[in-house]
């Protein structure tokens, strides 16, 4: 199947991919469930536990049981945006800062049980605004961080760093101190990249976008 081009709002996206590429993304989200299902699984047990708290006629801080109860909640919440993330794409072109989408991507990115010695970071603070497919961009970070905790790290130890720069017209997202063996995109990322009019690094594993500005800018010449 060729590589994804530019989707219209009323596509579906899904079927823009191909089977290695949705391949990829399936793995990625079963390695996400098994992540919130654990998670869950914690956020019960705490929630029994200050429940159980609560009920306890020796407990004379109830300020300090309504502060873990709301933390708790809230990590529940956080898992609910997480599975938003990695179900059903809202298609819609749209400009955003990278460092919001950072944040998303994180979010799914810190669920992979398989990799939580081995955390990805993502440096997005100075890039400027690009104007794509939001879904597109949060999964695109998502499968390189993937891939690169899963295997491209340069030492056992190492962790993930992802950044997200200015240069010129573009926006460069790419792994910091990358092996060789992972030199290059997955499947799915570089079908993402396409899809969003961005190309693929050569001989390293990130791709570029054109920047909100440069996008405007040829738009109005």
């Amino acid at each position: 199947m060729a590589s994804p081009q530019h989707t219209r709002d009323d596509e579906d996206p899904v079927q823009q991919f191909s089977a290695a590429a949705l391949l990829e993304w399936k793995n990625n989200v079963e390695t996400v469930i098994r992540g919130i299902a654990h998670a869950l699984n914690n956020r019960a047990a705490a929630l029994s536990a200050v429940i159980e708290l609560s009920r306890d006629v020796g407990d004379e801080d109830p300020e300090a049981t309504r502060s873990i109860l709301s933390s708790e909640l809230s990590r529940v919440t956080e898992l609910t945006r997480a599975m938003r993330t990695i179900g059903q794409p809202k298609p819609g072109v749209e400009a955003f800062a990278p460092s919001d989408a950072a944040e998303e991507s994180l979010a799914v990115l810190q669920l992979y049980l398989d990799h939580r010695d081995h955390p990805v970071t993502i440096d997005a603070a100075s890039a400027p605004p690009v104007r794509v497919q939001r879904w597109m961009f949060v999964r695109a970070l998502i499968a390189l961080g993937a891939a690169a905790s899963n295997g491209g790290r340069t030492s056992r130890d190492a962790s993930v760093r992802i950044t997200i720069i200015a240069d010129g017209d573009w926006v460069l997202t790419r792994i910091e101190g990358i092996t060789v063996g992972m030199a290059q995109l997955s499947p799915y990322a570089a079908e993402l990249t396409r899809a969003m009019g961005g190309q693929p690094l050569e001989g390293q594993s990130g791709f570029r976008l054109p920047s909100l500005a440069a996008v405007r800018q040829r738009e109005a010449s």
